[in-house]
């Protein structure tokens, strides 16, 4: 398809004959040799996503992956660095849920179209397709096991062998409806399996929570949280039954209150269940005693109590979802509560229970009050995005963990690093967690965390974006002054590997000594810069990330960090940074003095001192300010603050190569700093609409696009310092001159003006809006860039002449300048010019390529703008960007001199083009190339699940049911074999057959040789806290002592029977197999 591409040559117009006659006598810029059948428009990659598009995500701590489904019917996964895999589906129903299986696996549910998908994450397809014998409710999986157990809406259970593709046998009916006849026919709402025994599960319908054993095939415990009157709770949870109503007549003896989720304990001895009143009822796994009934608040809601609990006045919300999260030991757990509260949808409530008690050792009144009276509850504030649109009603809806080290047993929720929090609206989120509780840094500075670039278009959302040509050595530079930087930060994903594109074309405008460098502002303060130059995979130390945060003062006003302009010059490593409120951040490239001590947390700049003032323009001292994690190496940093008298709104800014900035303001104000020698204020202009008193149009004029450049003006037979701005009211274009003053500082002078460069308005335009986008000077004799840069500044003082042309586009005219107000050549857009640039054509000269609204890039030539050829974009490439084009988003896009493009989709996304010429060999390579980055590790090894421990073993808790014993139950004896080799890649790396591997350190590299490893970590008990072995002991150490000693006889017991389960393995596998048989018989009739 990219072969064929539609070429389409303009009509000779009498403009071009007029162009031509007027630029007799120059030198033509652009290669004569040209040939526009050569000439191909190829999509290289695509970077974001969507804005408020995520609905499901799923982390694989295994293969160290991070799968997440979009409103738009994609599922991409990503891994380190660059590497991201797209699936596309053609179906309109939305992906609701995401499950990785045995690592090569990824499920994909579609409750509402009723279909199952299976992705192979070896081989990047779609593997099969799959609708249940009913309606999709819930489904649940297990990271090493090959079946997913559906919960369907008739309350039925079935169970879907994702190895052989196949539907099983086994079915588990409604157990609600035998326990609780008279209640309506209950969906299965949630399923989990027991962390510690896979033939048992755990079934949540609406008016209960059942234990079911697949072994047995019968129920082994029913949780059914009733309430009668007296009861603490049973006004409040009889008020939110009944609907917020209050029943006078009639009202029942006892309440139901409704479930909504179910949890085990990572021991498997306790079980959660969570209510729609916000209840959260703790049980006993094996005798059904109800241990408390409790809120957020509230306790003791199940006792009778003469001081009822209030029911609630001023709305109500239900609490969202909740993660029972285990530490590195799993004895040490706490609950994370999303929801619940009506008036904050944006935060989360942390139970910190500690370390269990000791389940064979305490009483269910202990037991009770242990989950009454947690070591701690603290709350964790979320930042939601946009505020000020429509998303009044956010809340967190899901809480997915984030667990580092391997480890993806009890329900993911085993000591995760960072949690990954997912709005109603499709917002993402991202904060810090660690076993204790939210991180010493406060959990939100995630200037450390390198994210995947699509995600880090969305956390926090992208508000500008520009992606600019850096030579290589200035590039390097900054990242060679990073070294270290490494072992300072990390990143959220180490899975996957990037693919090898060696075969794709290259660029016609190709150089190997520029970098494309991407910088993004985001709405939090956030700075990203990343190298996306084609085959660049980045480690740390070259990506930067700077975080201003922490430093600038919000006052609660989010536009006092919501970066709206960016604007860097690498030459002389400084930047500007625009902020929504109007203040604009100068940094410079460092590294912050071990002394300083910064306390900016919350305190406003009175306290800065004053670098510069000129008029209403100040630019104060915030070096004291830098906190932030992001400042642990060189970097960026935010040193001085520019503020005016008044708010003002930022309508464009400029940082130079050589030191100076500009800022323009909507108000029509200029503002001009010499960065590099200063700071300092060195012009002040209230208003440019004097410079041009004629300008088309009633309202206010304001600079819309800057540029400083080094060119001869008129005739003065050497170079200055020239600043370009453009404006409104018919595209006006300001010429100012800087200029070296007695003091050694520098002034700025205006110097002359060139009107009406974009009058032809569109339809009924306002002619206020008439502007121009781009001001693009060049060297009018080699076609080099023109823009001012470090090694002409310092040869001007030897009389350098360079002269110059000036391109100016805008959404209807591109025009060539010649100063002071020559104009060479002119061109009419009729599709409307959306974005335009040079680029140089196998150094043999320059083109002017214009992206415009119809979908073509035209390519013109220098300085005549003749027509060289219209190339349509590929078929697939046009589906993409179309609606950009046809909205004008696409107006922000990119054009590099190399011949790439970026074009924007959306505020948070954009795809890389690439324009390549007559480079038949590699082309033809690169479309028999179909490699994509690689997402499966075969190295990567699923670590053994835990089991239960011994005492419980020993008491007959639960039977030991082995994977192949659950395989033989579910699947049956006749289980078909595997027909593609994902089922051997995926035995590959499973427990089974990797039966040394010891859990906890299963990332990909060989087990730790450690010869007396158990295969998982056994719980480390707690000291007596003394020292002293012959103190005598106070009443309270004694029971800890008899606790202690109860401790050591359970671990003998633990290991003595650990010891005999192995010498007695061999002698039961027959009997086990025997009663599996009459189970399996007996279940199906046979």
């Amino acid at each position: 398809m990219l072969n064929k591409l539609k070429l389409r040559k303009a009509p000779l117009s009498l403009s071009s004959v007029s162009n031509v006659i007027k630029t007799a006598g120059v030198s033509d810029l652009s290669p004569a040799d040209i040939n526009p059948k050569h000439i191909e428009v190829t999509t290289t990659s695509q970077l974001g996503l969507p804005k408020n598009s995520v609905v499901a995500v799923a982390y694989d701590p295994v293969q160290s992956l991070l799968a997440v489904a979009t409103t738009d019917n994609q599922v991409r996964v990503y891994g380190q660095h660059m590497v991201e895999v797209v699936f596309e589906f053609k179906s309109a129903t939305p992906i609701s849920e995401l499950k990785f299986i045995k690592g090569v696996y990824l499920v994909c549910i579609q409750p509402i179209s009723g279909n199952i998908i299976v992705l192979s994450l070896h081989s990047k397809e779609i593997l099969t397709t799959y609708s249940p014998p009913g309606k999709i409710h819930s489904v649940e999986s297990d990271p090493s096991l090959d079946f997913l157990i559906i919960g369907l809406t008739n309350g039925q259970l079935v169970f879907y062998d994702v190895d052989r593709m196949n539907l099983t046998p086994f079915r588990v009916d409604n157990l609600q409806k035998a326990l609780l006849p008279k209640h309506k026919l209950s969906p299965v709402l949630g399923i989990e399996w027991n962390p510690r025994d896979i033939g048992t599960i755990l079934i949540t319908y609406s008016h209960s929570a059942i234990l079911y054993s697949l072994t047995s095939g019968s129920i082994k415990s029913a949780f059914i949280y009733k309430l009668n009157k007296g009861d603490k709770g049973y006004d409040y949870s009889s008020y939110i039954a009944n609907g917020g109503k209050k029943k006078i007549f009639g009202s029942s003896k006892e309440v139901i209150p409704e479930v909504i989720e179910a949890h085990f304990h990572p021991n498997g001895l306790h079980v959660l269940t969570v209510h729609r009143d916000n209840t959260l009822a703790f049980w006993d796994a094996n005798d059904e005693t109800l241990l408390e009934a409790r809120t957020t608040i509230e306790t003791g809601l199940h006792r009778p109590d003469p001081m009822p609990l209030e029911p609630p006045t001023g709305g109500f919300a239900s609490i969202s979802n909740v993660r029972w999260i285990a530490g590195q030991d799993p004895e040490m757990t706490q609950l994370v509560i999303s929801g619940g509260d009506c008036t904050q949808g944006n935060i989360l409530n942390v139970l910190d229970f500690g370390y269990t008690l000791k389940y064979s050792m305490t009483s269910h009144e202990k037991q009770g009050e242990f989950y009454a009276n947690p070591q701690g509850q603290r709350i964790i504030p979320v930042t939601f995005y946009d505020p000020d649109e429509n998303n009044h009603g956010e809340f967190i809806e899901k809480i997915i963990p984030v667990c580092g080290e391997a480890q993806p047993y009890f329900n993911g929720n085993h000591n995760p690093e960072y949690l990954i929090l997912l709005s109603n609206v499709g917002a993402l989120y991202i904060i810090e967690y660690s076993s204790f509780g939210v991180a010493q840094t406060g959990g939100t500075d995630l200037g450390r965390l390198i994210l995947p670039p699509s995600l880090s278009f969305v956390h926090p959302p992208v508000i500008y974006s520009t992606v600019q040509l850096v030579k290589r050595q200035d590039w390097y530079g900054i990242v060679s002054a990073r070294t270290g930087a490494s072992s300072k930060f990390k990143l959220l994903l180490i899975g996957g590997a990037a693919a090898n594109h060696k075969s794709a074309p290259r660029p016609m405008g190709f150089n190997d000594n520029m970098r494309s460098i991407l910088i993004t502002g985001h709405e939090n303060g956030q700075i990203r810069m990343l190298d996306i130059s084609r085959g660049e995979h980045q480690e740390p130390e070259s990506i930067l990330q700077i975080s201003m945060k922490e430093t600038l003062y919000d006052n609660g006003d989010p536009k006092s960090l919501k970066i709206v302009g960016v604007s860097c010059g690498f030459e002389n490593r400084e930047m500007l940074v625009g902020l929504a409120n109007g203040n604009v951040v100068i940094s410079k490239f460092g590294k912050v003095p071990t002394s300083n001590q910064a306390s900016a947390s919350g305190q406003d700049y009175h306290g800065c001192p004053t670098q510069h003032q000129n008029g209403d323009a100040k630019i104060m001292n915030i070096k004291d300010r830098i906190l932030g994690s992001f400042a642990s190496s060189s970097t960026f940093l935010p040193l001085y603050l520019l503020q005016l008298g008044g708010q003002d709104e930022i309508s464009c800014l400029k940082m130079s190569n050589i030191g100076f900035a500009a800022i323009a303001y909507k108000s029509g104000k200029l503002v001009v700093c010499d960065v590099s020698r200063g700071p300092a204020v060195i012009f002040n202009e209230e208003s440019v609409a004097k410079f041009v008193p004629a300008a088309q149009g009633e309202g206010t004029i304001h600079i819309t696009t800057m540029e400083f450049s080094i060119m001869e003006y008129s005739q003065d037979g050497y170079s200055s310092i020239i600043l370009m701005a453009g404006t409104n009211g018919g595209g006006n274009l300001l010429l100012f001159k800087i200029m070296p003053q007695g003091n050694g500082g520098f002034g700025v002078e205006f110097t002359d003006k060139t009107v009406n460069l974009n009058y032809r308005m569109l339809g009924n335009e306002d002619p206020i809006t008439s502007k121009l986008d781009q001001i693009i000077p060049i060297n009018a004799t080699t076609g080099e860039s023109a823009i001012a840069s470090l090694e002409n500044f310092q040869r001007l003082a030897t009389g350098l002449v360079i002269p110059g042309f000036i391109i100016t586009g805008s959404n209807r005219d591109l025009r060539v300048l010649k100063l002071p107000r020559t104009k060479l050549s002119h061109k009419v857009i009729d599709d409307k010019c959306l974005r335009c640039g040079i680029i140089r054509v196998r150094d043999k000269g320059i083109v002017l390529a214009s992206l415009v609204k119809t979908g073509f890039i035209k390519f013109s030539s220098l300085p005549s703008l003749s027509d060289i050829t219209d190339i349509k974009l590929p078929k697939e490439v046009y589906r993409k960007v179309q609606e950009a084009l046809e909205s004008g988003i696409a107006s922000k896009s990119d054009i590099l001199p190399n011949g790439e493009v970026f074009v924007r989709l959306s505020e948070t996304e954009l795809v890389n083009l690439c324009s390549s010429h007559d480079d038949s060999k590699l082309r033809k390579l690169h479309k028999e190339d179909k490699s994509t980055d690689l997402l499966f590790n075969e190295n990567a090894i699923i670590p053994p699940r835990p089991s239960v421990s011994a005492m419980q073993w020993a008491k007959g808790f639960s039977k030991f049911t082995s994977v192949e014993d659950l395989a033989f139950l579910i699947a049956g004896p006749n289980r078909k074999p595997a027909k593609h080799p994902e089922s051997r890649l995926a035995h590959n790396i499973s427990p089974e057959a990797n039966p040394q591997q010891g859990y906890g350190f299963g990332g990909g590299g060989p087990p730790k040789p450690d010869p007396n490893d158990r295969g998982y970590a056994e719980p480390v008990r707690r000291g007596t806290g003394s020292s002293n072995p012959y103190a005598i002991p106070t009443a309270g150490s004694f029971m800890r002592t008899v606790q202690d000693g109860l401790d050591s006889v359970e671990e003998s017991v633990n290991g003595y029977a650990s010891n005999m389960s192995e010498a007695m393995s061999e002698g039961i596998d027959n009997q086990k197999k025997s009663m599996y048989g009459a189970a399996f018989k007996s279940k199906f009739g046979f």
